[in-house]
């Protein structure tokens, strides 16, 4: 059931072109939705929107069936979550978690009972004496998701909240985050620039590009049927390998060789996409056979990327086998049935299919 409803949305800032575009999207109750998409596309406005944070130029935001365009934050039942943790630092732990329920008149022994509760549910009992300047990154994270979870919420909002954090802490934050709303079924909305953030964390994915949703689907949904040119190539590590090829009739021209579509389009022109782990470096049937230059070779333990060059295109493939750093050039195998096939026109999906050569 929708439970979060944003309708025909409109955000500009000094009468500039708008930063959100009439923007529509339901969020179902005790769904962990994600909006991903690059700096600047509007994602931290909507999330500050939703918070009351920042007004709308126009449309509606309803949650639970009432629209609270015109309610104070503080009254929305919104728990916030941001980067920067906002821990008050001359509190410690416990009073950091306790004084939001204290301002709201709520009794010495529930309060009590809920830090407790608290607490042991984010494994930081033996934290609770300490100040913010006390406690790792880690700590400070777990303390402003204790923070915002104590007060019951509606809604929890993440504005970004693992960017600060190094590489290892980031990945078992994430696992922890999924973990507790598995456990608090809490409709939450979560913002990131981090494709790997959004694949693992997401129920469902909205990918957002200059303040509008190019796609909205589950994760497995956004990475194996991306609906446009911008979502393929930003959805994916490393990103899809994207060319334009002349197609005649239903015959196009893959870097010399003829592959048949078995689709008939109304122009000559087309956007072939190509997973980079899609391409084998061993005969495989029906594939397309290509000589490719190396331009380096990257080890990540058990996987390796090769960077190459085809007819002045950057190219990257994705193999588990054990590459020759040393390597100039070498064959690949294109499988054509993975091949992805975006219009010119408009850069949208025209077909995910299956390519008989």
């Amino acid at each position: 059931m929708s439970y979060l409803n944003i309708r025909n949305v409109i955000k500009s800032y000094n009468n500039r072109d708008n930063i959100i575009k009439n923007l529509s999207l339901t969020v179902d109750k005790g769904e962990f939705l994600v909006i991903v998409g690059p700096s600047g596309c509007g994602k931290s406005t909507l999330l500050r929107m939703i918070a009351g944070l920042e007004d709308i130029n126009s449309g509606e935001i309803e949650i639970n069936g009432e629209i609270i365009n015109d309610i104070p934050p503080a009254d929305r039942n919104i728990a916030i979550v941001f980067q920067n943790y906002a821990l008050y630092p001359h509190m410690n732990v416990e009073r950091n978690l306790s004084y939001g329920l204290k301002n709201r008149k709520v009794p010495k022994n529930e309060i009590a009972m809920r830090v407790k509760d608290i607490s042991k549910l984010l494994q930081i009992e033996e934290l609770l004496k300490r100040k913010p300047s006390e406690l790792s990154g880690g700590q400070r994270q777990r303390v402003a998701m204790g923070r915002a979870i104590i007060r019951e919420p509606k809604i929890f909002l993440f504005d970004e909240p693992l960017s600060n954090l190094d590489a290892k802490l980031r990945n078992q934050m994430r696992i922890e985050i999924r973990k507790l709303h598995d456990k608090l079924k809490i409709t939450s909305v979560y913002v990131t620039h981090d494709q790997v953030e959004a694949m693992t964390l997401a129920d469902r994915i909205v990918v957002l590009n200059n303040g509008i949703i190019e796609q909205v689907g589950t994760p497995d949904e956004i990475y194996n049927t991306p609906q446009s040119l911008f979502v393929s190539k930003f959805m994916g590590t490393p990103p899809m390998n994207i060319f334009r090829s002349e197609i005649n009739e239903d015959i196009a021209n893959l870097f010399g060789k003829k592959l048949k579509l078995n689709h008939n389009i109304n122009n000559n022109k087309a956007y072939i996409g190509i997973r980079p782990e899609d391409i084998s470096l061993e005969d495989i049937k029906e594939s397309v056979k290509v000589e490719i230059n190396i331009d380096m070779v990257e080890k990540l333990g058990s996987e390796s990327l090769i960077y190459a060059n085809i007819n002045n295109h950057n190219f990257i493939v994705k193999t588990n086998l054990k590459i020759d750093k040393n390597l100039k050039s070498i064959n690949i195998y294109i499988d054509s049935r993975k091949l992805y096939l975006f219009s010119v026109k408009d850069e949208k999906l025209i077909k995910k299919f299956e390519a008989p050569l």
